[in-house]
Protein backbone atom coordinates (compact mmCIF):
# COMPACT_ATOMS: atom_id res chain seq x y z
CA UNK A 1 0.00 0.00 0.00
CA UNK A 2 1.37 3.41 -1.03
CA UNK A 3 0.19 6.32 1.08
CA UNK A 4 -0.30 9.76 -0.46
CA UNK A 5 0.02 12.97 1.54
CA UNK A 6 -1.52 16.40 0.96
CA UNK A 7 0.49 19.23 2.53
CA UNK A 8 -1.58 22.38 3.09
CA UNK A 9 0.46 25.58 3.23
CA UNK A 10 -1.57 28.73 3.92
CA UNK A 11 0.17 32.07 3.45
CA UNK A 12 -0.41 35.81 3.47
CA UNK A 13 2.07 38.59 2.65
CA UNK A 14 5.19 36.63 3.66
CA UNK A 15 6.70 35.42 0.37
CA UNK A 16 10.28 35.32 1.68
CA UNK A 17 9.50 33.05 4.62
CA UNK A 18 6.98 31.11 2.55
CA UNK A 19 9.69 30.23 0.01
CA UNK A 20 11.69 28.51 2.77
CA UNK A 21 8.63 26.60 3.94
CA UNK A 22 7.78 25.49 0.42
CA UNK A 23 11.36 24.39 -0.30
CA UNK A 24 11.41 22.32 2.89
CA UNK A 25 8.43 20.32 1.63
CA UNK A 26 9.80 19.97 -1.89
CA UNK A 27 13.00 18.57 -0.32
CA UNK A 28 11.17 15.55 1.11
CA UNK A 29 12.61 12.25 -0.13
CA UNK A 30 9.14 10.68 -0.35
CA UNK A 31 7.62 11.32 -3.80
CA UNK A 32 3.94 10.64 -3.14
CA UNK A 33 2.76 14.02 -1.93
CA UNK A 34 1.05 17.12 -3.23
CA UNK A 35 1.29 20.69 -1.98
CA UNK A 36 -1.80 22.87 -1.74
CA UNK A 37 -1.00 26.56 -1.31
CA UNK A 38 -3.82 28.76 -0.04
CA UNK A 39 -3.03 32.43 -0.52
CA UNK A 40 -5.20 34.34 1.95
CA UNK A 41 -5.58 37.57 -0.01
CA UNK A 42 -1.99 38.81 -0.16
CA UNK A 43 -1.22 42.34 -1.35
CA UNK A 44 -0.48 43.07 -4.99
CA UNK A 45 3.17 43.82 -4.23
CA UNK A 46 3.63 40.47 -2.47
CA UNK A 47 1.84 38.63 -5.26
CA UNK A 48 4.60 39.49 -7.74
CA UNK A 49 7.14 37.64 -5.59
CA UNK A 50 4.72 34.82 -4.81
CA UNK A 51 4.10 34.19 -8.50
CA UNK A 52 7.82 33.82 -9.14
CA UNK A 53 8.07 31.29 -6.30
CA UNK A 54 5.11 29.27 -7.58
CA UNK A 55 6.38 29.28 -11.15
CA UNK A 56 9.73 27.91 -9.99
CA UNK A 57 8.08 25.24 -7.82
CA UNK A 58 5.88 24.16 -10.74
CA UNK A 59 9.01 23.18 -12.65
CA UNK A 60 9.71 20.56 -9.99
CA UNK A 61 6.22 19.56 -8.87
CA UNK A 62 4.08 20.02 -11.95
CA UNK A 63 0.49 19.03 -11.21
CA UNK A 64 1.44 18.17 -7.62
CA UNK A 65 1.32 21.89 -6.81
CA UNK A 66 -2.05 23.62 -6.52
CA UNK A 67 -2.48 27.30 -5.70
CA UNK A 68 -5.76 28.78 -4.49
CA UNK A 69 -5.93 32.56 -4.04
CA UNK A 70 -8.70 33.95 -1.84
CA UNK A 71 -10.17 37.41 -2.26
CA UNK A 72 -8.55 40.19 -0.24
CA UNK A 73 -9.90 41.03 3.20
CA UNK A 74 -8.22 43.54 5.55
CA UNK A 75 -7.57 40.89 8.21
CA UNK A 76 -7.65 37.88 5.93
CA UNK A 77 -10.02 34.94 6.22
CA UNK A 78 -8.06 33.34 9.03
CA UNK A 79 -6.12 30.09 9.32
CA UNK A 80 -9.18 27.91 9.89
CA UNK A 81 -10.92 29.06 6.71
CA UNK A 82 -7.71 28.81 4.68
CA UNK A 83 -6.94 25.30 5.88
CA UNK A 84 -10.49 24.16 5.18
CA UNK A 85 -10.22 25.50 1.63
CA UNK A 86 -7.06 23.45 1.22
CA UNK A 87 -8.77 20.39 2.66
CA UNK A 88 -11.49 20.60 0.01
CA UNK A 89 -8.85 20.34 -2.72
CA UNK A 90 -6.79 17.58 -1.06
CA UNK A 91 -6.51 14.20 -2.77
CA UNK A 92 -4.14 12.47 -0.35
CA UNK A 93 -4.91 9.80 2.23
CA UNK A 94 -3.36 11.94 4.97
CA UNK A 95 -3.25 15.69 5.53
CA UNK A 96 -0.20 17.61 6.76
CA UNK A 97 0.08 21.29 7.60
CA UNK A 98 2.94 23.77 7.64
CA UNK A 99 2.87 27.41 8.73
CA UNK A 100 4.27 29.76 6.11
CA UNK A 101 6.83 31.24 8.54
CA UNK A 102 8.11 27.81 9.66
CA UNK A 103 9.82 24.95 7.84
CA UNK A 104 10.37 21.21 7.98
CA UNK A 105 13.95 20.31 8.90
CA UNK A 106 13.82 16.57 8.24
CA UNK A 107 13.72 15.47 4.57
CA UNK A 108 12.66 12.00 5.73
CA UNK A 109 9.59 13.25 7.60
CA UNK A 110 7.02 11.97 5.11
CA UNK A 111 8.85 8.74 4.31
CA UNK A 112 9.12 7.92 8.03
CA UNK A 113 5.44 8.74 8.53
CA UNK A 114 4.50 6.48 5.59
CA UNK A 115 6.54 3.57 6.97
CA UNK A 116 5.18 4.00 10.51
CA UNK A 117 1.57 4.20 9.39
CA UNK A 118 1.88 1.38 6.85
CA UNK A 119 3.52 -1.00 9.32
CA UNK A 120 0.60 -0.63 11.71
CA UNK A 121 -1.99 -0.78 8.93
CA UNK A 122 -0.51 -4.02 7.60
CA UNK A 123 -1.18 -5.43 11.05
CA UNK A 124 -4.88 -4.76 10.57
CA UNK A 125 -5.07 -1.50 12.52
CA UNK A 126 -6.33 1.90 11.40
CA UNK A 127 -3.94 4.74 12.15
CA UNK A 128 -5.63 8.14 12.27
CA UNK A 129 -2.90 10.38 13.73
CA UNK A 130 0.89 10.51 13.47
CA UNK A 131 2.68 13.11 15.60
CA UNK A 132 6.28 14.30 15.83
CA UNK A 133 8.16 17.16 17.51
CA UNK A 134 9.57 20.54 16.59
CA UNK A 135 11.96 23.13 17.99
CA UNK A 136 10.87 26.67 18.80
CA UNK A 137 13.10 29.64 18.08
CA UNK A 138 12.65 33.36 18.71
CA UNK A 139 15.04 35.30 16.52
CA UNK A 140 18.34 33.38 16.95
CA UNK A 141 17.63 31.86 20.35
CA UNK A 142 16.05 28.46 20.91
CA UNK A 143 13.14 28.39 23.34
CA UNK A 144 13.79 25.92 26.13
CA UNK A 145 11.16 23.22 26.44
CA UNK A 146 9.25 21.20 26.74
CA UNK A 147 6.84 23.28 24.69
CA UNK A 148 4.93 20.58 22.82
CA UNK A 149 5.53 16.81 23.05
CA UNK A 150 9.32 16.90 23.57
CA UNK A 151 9.22 15.04 26.88
CA UNK A 152 6.56 12.50 25.96
CA UNK A 153 8.87 9.68 24.82
CA UNK A 154 10.74 9.70 28.12
CA UNK A 155 7.43 9.53 30.00
CA UNK A 156 6.26 6.63 27.85
CA UNK A 157 9.45 4.67 28.52
CA UNK A 158 9.06 5.32 32.26
CA UNK A 159 5.61 3.72 32.03
CA UNK A 160 7.02 0.64 30.37
CA UNK A 161 6.05 1.41 26.79
CA UNK A 162 8.42 0.40 24.00
CA UNK A 163 8.95 1.91 20.58
CA UNK A 164 8.48 -0.25 17.52
CA UNK A 165 11.27 -1.05 15.06
CA UNK A 166 10.81 2.36 13.45
CA UNK A 167 11.10 4.24 16.75
CA UNK A 168 7.36 4.93 16.96
CA UNK A 169 5.11 4.69 20.02
CA UNK A 170 1.40 3.92 20.17
CA UNK A 171 -0.17 6.55 22.39
CA UNK A 172 -3.52 7.00 24.10
CA UNK A 173 -5.54 9.98 25.24
CA UNK A 174 -4.21 9.31 28.75
CA UNK A 175 -0.62 9.51 27.49
CA UNK A 176 -1.23 12.76 25.64
CA UNK A 177 -3.17 14.44 28.45
CA UNK A 178 -0.31 13.76 30.84
CA UNK A 179 2.15 15.52 28.51
CA UNK A 180 3.12 19.11 29.24
CA UNK A 181 2.08 20.34 25.78
CA UNK A 182 0.30 19.31 22.62
CA UNK A 183 1.23 18.50 19.04
CA UNK A 184 1.64 21.61 16.89
CA UNK A 185 0.04 21.44 13.45
CA UNK A 186 3.46 21.55 11.75
CA UNK A 187 4.08 18.09 13.25
CA UNK A 188 0.59 16.64 12.83
CA UNK A 189 -0.35 14.11 10.13
CA UNK A 190 -4.04 13.21 10.14
CA UNK A 191 -6.15 10.83 8.12
CA UNK A 192 -8.21 12.90 5.73
CA UNK A 193 -11.46 11.07 6.44
CA UNK A 194 -11.17 11.80 10.17
CA UNK A 195 -10.54 15.49 9.57
CA UNK A 196 -13.55 15.63 7.25
CA UNK A 197 -15.66 13.75 9.80
CA UNK A 198 -14.93 16.48 12.35
CA UNK A 199 -15.83 19.24 9.89
CA UNK A 200 -12.25 20.47 9.52
CA UNK A 201 -10.97 23.50 11.39
CA UNK A 202 -13.16 25.83 13.44
CA UNK A 203 -13.17 28.95 11.26
CA UNK A 204 -14.35 31.21 14.09
CA UNK A 205 -11.16 30.69 16.12
CA UNK A 206 -8.15 32.77 15.09
CA UNK A 207 -5.85 31.94 17.98
CA UNK A 208 -5.22 28.49 19.51
CA UNK A 209 -7.07 26.92 16.58
CA UNK A 210 -4.26 24.35 16.53
CA UNK A 211 -5.08 23.31 20.12
CA UNK A 212 -8.77 23.11 19.22
CA UNK A 213 -8.26 20.70 16.31
CA UNK A 214 -5.71 18.69 18.31
CA UNK A 215 -8.15 18.10 21.18
CA UNK A 216 -10.94 17.17 18.78
CA UNK A 217 -8.72 14.81 16.80
CA UNK A 218 -7.33 12.86 19.76
CA UNK A 219 -10.87 12.61 21.14
CA UNK A 220 -12.02 10.72 18.02
CA UNK A 221 -8.91 9.03 16.62
CA UNK A 222 -8.89 5.24 16.67
CA UNK A 223 -5.13 4.82 16.77
CA UNK A 224 -2.42 7.41 17.36
CA UNK A 225 1.34 7.21 16.84
CA UNK A 226 4.08 9.43 18.19
CA UNK A 227 7.60 9.56 16.84
CA UNK A 228 9.90 11.68 19.04
CA UNK A 229 12.02 12.92 16.13
CA UNK A 230 12.24 16.67 15.45
CA UNK A 231 10.74 17.44 12.07
CA UNK A 232 9.97 21.16 12.17
CA UNK A 233 11.55 24.54 12.92
CA UNK A 234 9.01 26.90 14.47
CA UNK A 235 9.55 30.65 14.54
CA UNK A 236 8.03 32.13 17.69
CA UNK A 237 6.60 35.55 16.80
CA UNK A 238 8.65 38.46 18.07
CA UNK A 239 6.36 40.24 20.58
CA UNK A 240 7.90 43.55 19.50
CA UNK A 241 6.55 43.20 15.97
CA UNK A 242 2.85 43.10 15.03
CA UNK A 243 3.51 41.21 11.81
CA UNK A 244 1.28 38.20 12.23
CA UNK A 245 -1.87 37.00 13.90
CA UNK A 246 -0.21 36.01 17.18
CA UNK A 247 1.39 39.40 17.82
CA UNK A 248 -1.44 41.54 16.43
CA UNK A 249 -4.15 40.09 18.69
CA UNK A 250 -4.29 41.59 22.20
CA UNK A 251 -3.64 39.35 25.18
CA UNK A 252 -7.15 39.66 26.63
CA UNK A 253 -8.64 38.77 23.26
CA UNK A 254 -6.30 35.77 23.09
CA UNK A 255 -7.50 34.60 26.49
CA UNK A 256 -11.13 34.83 25.37
CA UNK A 257 -10.37 32.74 22.28
CA UNK A 258 -8.52 30.28 24.48
CA UNK A 259 -11.55 30.00 26.75
CA UNK A 260 -13.75 29.27 23.74
CA UNK A 261 -11.47 26.38 22.76
CA UNK A 262 -11.55 25.02 26.30
CA UNK A 263 -15.31 25.43 26.66
CA UNK A 264 -15.80 23.41 23.48
CA UNK A 265 -13.55 20.68 24.83
CA UNK A 266 -15.31 20.68 28.20
CA UNK A 267 -18.76 20.49 26.62
CA UNK A 268 -18.29 18.14 23.70
CA UNK A 269 -15.32 15.85 24.37
CA UNK A 270 -16.09 12.18 24.84
CA UNK A 271 -13.04 11.47 27.02
CA UNK A 272 -13.13 12.49 30.67
CA UNK A 273 -9.42 13.34 30.66
CA UNK A 274 -9.87 15.89 27.88
CA UNK A 275 -12.76 17.49 29.75
CA UNK A 276 -10.66 17.61 32.91
CA UNK A 277 -7.81 19.17 30.92
CA UNK A 278 -10.22 21.82 29.62
CA UNK A 279 -11.52 22.65 33.11
CA UNK A 280 -8.00 23.00 34.49
CA UNK A 281 -6.71 25.22 31.71
CA UNK A 282 -9.86 27.33 31.62
CA UNK A 283 -9.29 28.17 35.28
CA UNK A 284 -5.76 29.23 34.40
CA UNK A 285 -7.00 31.47 31.55
CA UNK A 286 -9.65 33.08 33.76
CA UNK A 287 -7.08 33.77 36.47
CA UNK A 288 -4.75 35.39 33.95
CA UNK A 289 -7.57 37.64 32.73
CA UNK A 290 -8.42 38.63 36.29
CA UNK A 291 -4.79 39.37 37.15
CA UNK A 292 -4.29 41.47 34.03
CA UNK A 293 -7.42 43.49 34.79
CA UNK A 294 -6.34 43.95 38.41
CA UNK A 295 -2.99 45.27 37.17
CA UNK A 296 -4.98 47.89 35.25
CA UNK A 297 -7.06 48.56 38.40
CA UNK A 298 -10.25 47.57 36.60
CA UNK A 299 -11.52 46.04 39.81
CA UNK A 300 -15.16 45.33 38.94
CA UNK A 301 -14.27 43.34 35.85
CA UNK A 302 -11.33 41.71 37.64
CA UNK A 303 -13.74 40.60 40.39
CA UNK A 304 -16.10 39.15 37.76
CA UNK A 305 -13.40 36.96 36.21
CA UNK A 306 -11.86 36.07 39.58
CA UNK A 307 -15.26 34.76 40.67
CA UNK A 308 -15.47 32.65 37.51
CA UNK A 309 -11.99 31.26 38.12
CA UNK A 310 -12.98 30.45 41.70
CA UNK A 311 -16.04 28.60 40.43
CA UNK A 312 -14.02 26.51 37.99
CA UNK A 313 -11.15 25.76 40.38
CA UNK A 314 -12.00 26.55 44.02
CA UNK A 315 -9.10 27.42 46.29
CA UNK A 316 -8.20 29.61 49.23
CA UNK A 317 -5.87 31.83 47.23
CA UNK A 318 -8.53 32.74 44.70
CA UNK A 319 -11.19 33.12 47.34
CA UNK A 320 -9.07 35.82 48.98
CA UNK A 321 -8.18 37.37 45.63
CA UNK A 322 -11.88 37.53 44.67
CA UNK A 323 -12.70 39.19 47.97
CA UNK A 324 -9.82 41.63 47.50
CA UNK A 325 -11.12 42.60 44.04
CA UNK A 326 -14.61 42.93 45.48
CA UNK A 327 -13.44 45.28 48.24
CA UNK A 328 -11.40 47.38 45.82
CA UNK A 329 -14.39 47.60 43.45
CA UNK A 330 -16.50 49.14 46.25
CA UNK A 331 -14.29 52.20 46.47
CA UNK A 332 -15.91 55.16 44.74
CA UNK A 333 -14.47 56.08 41.40
CA UNK A 334 -12.98 59.46 40.83
CA UNK A 335 -15.64 61.66 39.30
CA UNK A 336 -14.80 62.91 35.85
CA UNK A 337 -15.59 66.59 35.48
CA UNK A 338 -16.86 68.22 32.32
CA UNK A 339 -13.45 69.87 31.91
CA UNK A 340 -11.46 66.59 31.97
Amino acid sequence: MTLAFSVILATRDRPGLFADALDSVISQDYPFFEIIVVNDGSSESAMVEYQQIWDKAKQTLGSRLSVLSLVYRPKGHGPGYSHNCGLELAKGDFICFLDDDDKWVDPQHLSRAAISITNKTDGGKQVDLYMTNQQAWINDKQVTGPVWLEGLAKELVARGKKADSNGCYEVTVSDLMSASGFCHMNCLTVRKTLLEQLGGMDESIRWEQDRDIYLRLIDHARMMLHHPCVTSFHRVPDPGKAVNLTTSVGMLEKRLLQIRVLDKAALFSRHFLIRAHAHRHKAYALKKISQELADKQEWETARYYAAQALGVAPGAKWLFFSLYCFIRSLRPRKKISDHD
